[in-house]
């Protein structure tokens, strides 16, 4: 972990089914903003309240808070609440609302989104569900509001995985990304670290010391609760992601004596090691193509970045600027890699392009750690101390301040966004 020298904290911290049926109006089936990050100003929206009926199993009003916070959380828009007349800053351009109806233990959701205030349709769009799943119908209605304006579908239908720690142990959960339903995926009493989703999100590696027999590498399907060894090689077995097609996975091993990045297939088998230094190597993160690496290695005095490619050749240092730096990631865009650096006494999340040069601050103050991105590239969830005890936050890369996501007041740690979820029945 940052918060540590690097050797330290490489070995120590290293220790539902939904049914929809779809329509969309021709009016407006073009309407598209090419909305890049921090690029345009967040497009103002009015969220009114959805009619039809209330229920305790699925409240029409908390519903209209969830859909607004959606909304305003994928950074494209900027949300009024017709309800909370107050919060209205500007003249909307969009407006939003629908039905809500709850039938037995069915939900239905009749989704609306129109131009304002002439209120012409853009895009109309039915869903149905259990009622135990419907923050997920209106997860799925704010994507596809996102989508229909941006070109790209939104992330509110997508989960984060996490570290929560208590004592000494360390466990794996798992949450919506709006923080909501945080549940543990482990309780072995023990330390688990480091989880990273495969990429159409089935699957979740992390390291774990579950067999008392060191760190190793297991992978496990969240709603089945059961891990599986991965690596669990002599030494240490770390910082395992998968590559973009899901056949590879790059991780640190020690079995010779020094950790390095290896590759090893989806099975854990047939090692290749990639990195061939006395330095530590360590942290990979693969480019959405599969072509490169970026790792961090301390080979040049102290922790850098480092790019190579996928076989271990063309080595190259990212980052000279600054003293420190760790944990890479990689955006689903290509465009740009996040990284840890510290700054003063604390530890600060950058961005630079793939070749390393516009290296900017994102977020600041405290110690912020472990940055990981959305599937859109939007946002990064992030650990931090920000306000006094280690909890998970989201940066939209816009210049609004970082939000907190509610994980009860457990110390939260390590987070991974998931891959967008599938929206068929």
């Amino acid at each position: 972990m940052p918060t540590r020298c690097f050797v330290t904290s490489l070995f120590v911290a290293c220790f539902l089914v939904l049914s929809s049926s779809e329509r969309a109006f021709a009016q407006g089936a073009d309407v598209r903003i090419d909305l890049k990050t921090g690029q345009l100003a967040r497009l103002p929206l009015r969220a009114e309240a959805l009619r039809g009926q209330a229920s305790g199993a699925a409240p029409s009003r908390e519903a209209d808070e969830v859909l607004a916070a959606d909304l305003h959380a994928s950074a494209v828009f900027q949300v009024q609440r017709a309800w909370a007349p107050d919060t209205a800053s500007q003249q909307s351009q969009f407006v939003v609302g629908g039905r809500w109806t709850v039938s037995g233990s069915q939900v239905r959701l009749e989704g609306e989104l129109r131009d304002y205030p002439g209120r012409r349709v853009i895009l109309v769009r039915d869903y149905s569900a259990p009622v135990t799943d419907w923050r997920r119908l209106l997860h799925r209605w704010s994507d596809d509001c996102v989508q229909q304006i941006t070109g790209e579908r939104g992330v509110a239908d997508s989960r984060i995985a996490f570290v929560v720690q208590e004592g000494r142990d360390k466990e794996l959960w798992l949450m919506d990304a709006d923080g909501h339903g945080a549940r543990p995926l482990t309780a072995d009493r023990s330390i688990a670290q480091s989880p990273s989703w495969s990429p159409e999100g089935s699957l979740l590696l992390f390291t774990s010391w579950r067999a008392g027999n060191g760190p190793a590498i297991y992978v496990m399907a969240p709603d089945q609760r059961k891990p599986f060894l991965v690596s669990g090689r002599p030494g240490l077995n770390t910082s395992a992601t998968y590559s973009p097609d899901g056949q590879r996975v790059a991780c640190t091993l020690s079995q010779d004596g020094n950790a390095e990045v290896y590759s090893l297939d989806a099975r854990g088998s047939s090692p290749q090691r990639l990195t061939n230094h006395r330095a530590i190597d360590t942290s990979p993160s693969w480019s959405p193509t599969g072509r490169e690496i970026a790792f961090t290695s301390d080979r040049s005095g102290s922790p850098q970045l480092y790019l190579m490619d996928s076989d271990g050749g063309n080595v190259r240092r990212l980052t000279f600027d600054v003293d420190y730096t760790d944990s890479p990631a990689w955006s689903p865009k290509g465009d740009r890699i996040a990284f840890v650096t510290r700054v003063g006494g604390g530890f600060d999340i950058w961005t630079c392009r793939a070749d390393g040069t516009g290296a900017q601050p994102m977020v600041t103050g405290g110690n912020n750690e472990n940055p990981r991105w959305s599937a859109d590239g939007r946002h990064l969830v992030f650990a931090s101390n920000r306000d006094g005890r280690y909890g998970l936050w989201v940066t939209d890369l816009d210049g609004v301040l970082p939000r907190k996501l509610d994980t009860g007041g457990r110390r939260a740690l390590s987070p991974a966004w998931s891959p967008r979820r599938s929206t068929g029945p």
